[in-house]
């Protein structure tokens, strides 16, 4: 496939605010009369969606609006503690964009949230970033096709949970799914991406961006 534009997934794939979010999780689950999980426990969420992880937490599904509004807030004010998910996402990310491919990103976080984790990382690459909520990431693709007039084949998504892979076959685009965030390999496999990375680098030969030297970043 001959990409265009490579859309980012940002927690669990850019940004690894998975202990972040959990410490948040253990501050607003009493408000929520929500069980309190030890991070073994949580881990082993992983294998499953999003979906069965609201129904086997007995999240109430009006609460979530909420949940999400004050989740959000809390990792502002915490965005500093987080890192890349990769050390070397700069540089990668840096020459996809020199080699002509539109980057941005489509998130359920906020977009103040990414722009705040971006701007301290002095990370500049991206041309769009728009927030999905839980359930829109397909509305936001369409919307990157209609203003960039990009067809499905024209986009590679990138993320690291099983509902980013229903999202981009929906949508009838590929997806190259990430297996160091909030879902397992093995669940991300039985959901069958086009393609399961383990490092950043790989994304280059999917791109059929050759000779590239990578530099790590701290």
């Amino acid at each position: 496939m001959n990409y265009k534009c490579v859309i980012f997934d940002f927690d669990g794939t850019l940004a690894d605010t998975e202990k972040v979010n959990f410490r948040i999780f253990q501050e607003i689950a009493d408000k929520y009369k929500i069980e309190k999980l030890s991070l073994e426990e949580m881990r082993k969420l992983k294998k499953l969606s999003a979906s069965e992880i609201i129904e086997h937490l007995n999240i109430k599904k009006r609460n979530i609006p909420g949940m999400m509004r004050k989740g959000r807030r809390r990792l502002h004010a915490s965005i500093e503690e987080v890192q890349w998910c990769r050390k070397n996402w700069p540089s990668i990310i840096q020459k996809i964009k020199d080699n002509g491919f539109v980057v941005g990103i489509i998130t359920s976080n906020s977009k103040r949230n990414v722009k705040k984790f971006l701007k301290n990382k002095d990370a500049q690459y991206f041309e769009f970033i728009y927030n999905s909520g839980m359930t829109g990431k397909e509305r936001k693709i369409k919307k990157v096709m209609r203003k960039r007039k990009f067809s499905n084949e024209d986009i590679l998504y990138v993320g690291d949970e099983i509902r980013d892979i229903k999202s981009s076959h929906n949508m009838k685009v590929h997806i190259a799914s990430v297996d160091w965030g909030y879902n397992t390999r093995e669940s991300l496999e039985r959901n069958k991406p086009d393609y399961i990375i383990e490092d950043p680098k790989e994304l280059l030969g999917i791109l059929k961006i050759n000779g590239v030297d990578v530099i790590e970043k701290d």
